[in-house]
């Protein structure tokens, strides 16, 4: 199931919800400069409509603990889609394409080292180059870049293949997924699914053939999500394999943060690679 999102509904509703605050700023704001407050009352508006909106969508979650890590990971994947130049679809829009947030919050409960984890597919190569380039400057203690450049690095196979990379993972079946509009004639359609987050992943030693796998996206904004909360990056000593073959089937990426670099680096093996260092983090949905 899709449901569709832009910014321009996303603030209207926000407008909606807050009409008598929303009218006597913009009288203020009027009154002040003669003019219509622009987008940083409109930011800061949604925000606020935004921690009301995610604690009215995991009400349904029995367990306080589970509640508090879907609400962080939120807080943190808004901070990363920040980066990326975009906003991550309130915890309702997820709901209502068909996440069960009561399920989530569930599986939360049983095992802490999972992470929900929303993810945007479609943003394209150039995008995640950009927005890995801004949390450097935001953070370059974590991220470097190599002469100068992005702290994503992708491996000659995994630039080709890109495109597998970037889709939903056929592995996940049918995902529910908010479609986010993004400029003419291009959407970007996110989807909520709890990732292991550990400093290494789930399941090690295994070649690509057991799976499932998370996605590159995940994985990219769980890193994201994790230096946003001041958190250490993951894989700094392990590879997780990514969802999505390339080179005809015969390759598949893999994720590493190189620690010395201060870089996230994207790598491919061919599909019977195995060692003990390599292995799997499972999403659950």
């Amino acid at each position: 199931m899709e449901r569709h999102s832009s910014a321009s509904e996303q603030l209207r509703l926000v407008r909606t919800l807050f009409p008598e605050l929303s009218a006597r700023l913009d009288a203020a704001a009027a009154a002040h400069t003669g003019e219509q407050p622009g987008a940083e009352f409109d930011a800061w508006l949604d925000r606020e409509a935004g921690a009301i909106h995610a604690g009215a969508a995991f009400g349904a979650i029995g367990d306080a603990d589970a509640m508090r890590r879907l609400d962080e990971a939120f807080r943190a994947a808004s901070v990363a889609a920040g980066f990326a130049a975009t906003t991550v679809p309130e915890p309702e829009a997820f709901a209502a394409a068909g996440v069960d947030l009561s399920r989530l919050g569930a599986l939360l409960a049983r095992d802490p080292e999972l992470v929900p984890v929303p993810a945007p597919y479609g943003l394209g190569i150039e995008h995640w180059r950009a927005t890995f380039a801004r949390a450097a400057a935001a953070h370059p203690e974590v991220l470097g870049g190599e002469s100068g450049g992005s702290p994503l690095v992708l491996a000659t196979d995994a630039v080709r293949g890109f495109g597998a990379l970037d889709r939903i993972p056929e592995s996940a079946g049918s995902l529910p997924t908010v479609v986010q509009r993004v400029g003419p004639g291009r959407v970007v359609r996110w989807t909520l699914r709890l990732v292991p987050g550990g400093a290494a992943p789930a399941v090690l030693g295994l070649g690509f053939a057991h799976g499932p796998h998370a996605s590159l996206p995940e994985l990219l904004m769980l890193q994201l999500m994790r230096i946003a909360a001041g958190e250490a990056p993951v894989d700094t000593g392990t590879f997780t394999w990514l969802a999505g073959s390339v080179a005809d089937g015969k390759l598949a990426a893999r994720h590493v943060y190189d620690a010395g670099e201060r870089v996230i680096r994207i790598t491919c093996r061919e599909i019977g690679n195995q060692g003990p260092h390599l292995g799997a983090r499972p999403p659950v949905a």
